[in-house]
């Protein structure tokens, strides 16, 4: 297959979209298929990175005319400048069969134009909030129910909705980790950015824990850099990383992680990894809601109405029950098993066979094996 992905990263999107259409792309890739990948050139965009790992990529503008450099990450793209920008550098180049979107601004006008390069377009989705032309649909949040997006999409769409196709590195199919009986070592990350300074935040609460051994990963351009560095010097148990390489293994090593409510929310489950959590987008908040209405994680809400009191109690009182520790792992390994890109990547497939009066072996991509319900039914909701 050939596969287009359109995707961004900066401080204001985040780097979340593209990490994991880069961990789809990979199982593409492995499976045979050519992925390419379609980008603005904002601040903090990932096009080297995905080029150094042998990715096609095409730079689209950091600005368009009359936009609003400053407008929130749920607001529309001005579509007919980006389809323009795109059809210029896809000009000569041979079909897609897939094009995937996973991008908040960008809606079914966009997803109907793009069909020029490609007969089949996916979106990869949050919100429900925007109707959709496409021909599949992912939400990989407990918050995306079927329900809610009924009215939003075309007839024959087919959905995938829930953890189960959360797209996880394939590092996360993996055992537990364990639950120790004291909590000692605590893992904070908000994200590649982290533009609402909550590692600092964190930081703040974390003062009265000397007994903690913490690792704070927030990347070098982080507004509070500065601040972040000087506390840190001021306690020995205490790391700042402005980047690690093994950011898994240092989560497997973890009793304690504290963080935001993105695509870590479903890397954290696989490895049933107690977790503190924080929204700092709107995005995140029901998924968040959710998740500890499940049982999942310990969720304090929106990052403006978290006090530094209010996080401090909370770490004290889950790194100090390791019942309720031992009660957030079961709860959230049950949800996510790390196979999620894989049923992914299967559903793709299964489309471009039909689509040539094939089908699917599904022995052969499908973790769940031949019988499984992701070959039988159009729409499919864990």
């Amino acid at each position: 297959m050939r596969i287009l992905i359109r995707a961004d990263a900066s401080p204001t999107i985040g780097s979340g979209h593209i990490a994991r259409c880069l961990t789809l792309a990979r199982v593409l890739r492995k499976q045979g298929s050519h992925v390419a990948f379609a980008c603005r050139q904002l601040p903090g965009h990932r096009l080297d990175a995905l080029s150094a790992e042998g990715f096609e990529t095409f730079a689209l503008p950091e600005f368009y005319p009359g936009e609003d450099p400053q407008q929130a990450i749920e607001s529309m793209l001005p579509w007919q400048a980006d389809i323009d920008a795109l059809d210029l550098l896809l000009e000569d180049h041979a079909e897609f069969d897939w094009i995937i979107a996973d991008h908040y601004g960008l809606d079914h006008h966009w997803q109907t134009a793009s069909r020029r390069w490609a007969p089949r377009i996916a979106a990869v989705d949050d919100l429900a909030t925007r109707r959709y032309s496409v021909d599949l649909l992912l939400n990989q949040n407990l918050s995306g129910l079927s329900e809610n997006y009924t009215p939003l999409l075309p007839e024959g769409c087919r959905t995938l909705l829930g953890p189960r196709y959360a797209m996880l590195r394939e590092e996360f199919d993996c055992p537990a980790i364990e639950i120790k009986p004291e909590a000692r070592r605590v893992l904070v990350n908000f994200g590649g950015f982290d533009a609402a300074m909550q590692t600092h935040h964190a930081m703040l609460a974390l003062v009265d824990f000397p007994e903690l051994d913490v690792d704070f990963v927030a990347g070098v351009d982080n507004p509070a850099w500065t601040q972040m560095q000087a506390l840190a010097q001021t306690r020995p148990n205490w790391r700042l990383h402005s980047f690690v390489s093994d950011f898994h293994q240092r989560m497997t090593e973890a009793d304690l992680f504290i963080g935001a409510g993105g695509g870590t929310s479903w890397e954290r489950a696989a490895l049933g990894l107690p977790t503190i959590c924080i929204a700092v987008s709107n995005n995140q908040q029901v998924n968040g809601e959710v998740m500890a209405a499940a049982g999942a994680h310990v969720f304090l809400g929106a990052r403006e109405q978290v006090s530094v009191t209010q996080l401090r109690d909370a770490i004290g009182f889950v790194a100090g029950n390791v019942y309720l520790r031992q009660s957030l792992a079961e709860r959230s390994r049950q949800m996510v098993d790390g196979r999620g890109a894989l049923r992914v990547a299967a559903a793709l497939a299964d489309a471009v066979l039909a689509s040539s009066h094939a089908t699917l072996d599904g022995a052969q991509l499908l973790p769940d094996g031949p019988n499984s319900s992701l070959n039988k039914r159009n729409t499919v909701h864990e």
